[in-house]
């Protein structure tokens, strides 16, 4: 049984301009909280369903995590599901939705099923070490795209 991870904002933008800065593969790295960096990225030549994507971040300088995620939805503008093939997480299902909420102002969900490593173990630390490292990440990651987006609609200074 998998456990779930869920997290929802409101950012004053297109949910067309969503799903296109999600699409962006150099905007992993822009979202991606301090300390962790992206040090490799292998891209599909076509962004659509089956396709896969592989990613090597570093933390800290010193942990080295391999990904490697299968598209499994790719819906234009509402929704991208990419699940994981290879990494730290035995299961990791990434449900991210776009939804149009008023005018010019959308909603992003993240959505993550997943199961811990370690085992036992690991659902014995979940409340203590990888819920809140989900939390941390998805609260930096959506605070920096209603940063880029919402900066990228501001007027102009002249």
């Amino acid at each position: 049984m998998a456990l779930i991870f869920q997290k929802t904002s409101e950012i004053r933008t297109s949910v067309e301009s969503l799903f296109r800065f999600h699409q962006d593969p150099a905007n992993l790295e822009r979202i991606n909280p301090p300390g962790v960096r992206v040090v490799k990225l292998r891209l599909p030549k076509h962004w659509k369903a089956g396709a896969r994507l592989g990613v090597t971040v570093k933390i800290l300088g010193m942990i080295s995590q391999e990904w490697e995620v299968s598209l499994e939805t790719v819906s234009p503008p509402c929704r991208l599901v990419d699940v994981a093939i290879r990494g730290p997480y035995p299961k990791w299902r990434h449900i991210h939705e776009f939804r149009e909420v008023g005018p010019r102002l959308s909603s992003l969900t993240d959505r993550v099923e997943y199961l811990p490593p370690w085992g036992r173990c690991g659902l014995l630390l979940d409340r203590w070490i990888f819920r809140p490292q989900l939390a941390l990440m998805f609260a930096w990651r959506h605070r920096q795209t209603r940063r880029l987006l919402e900066q990228a609609l501001a007027p102009k200074k002249p």
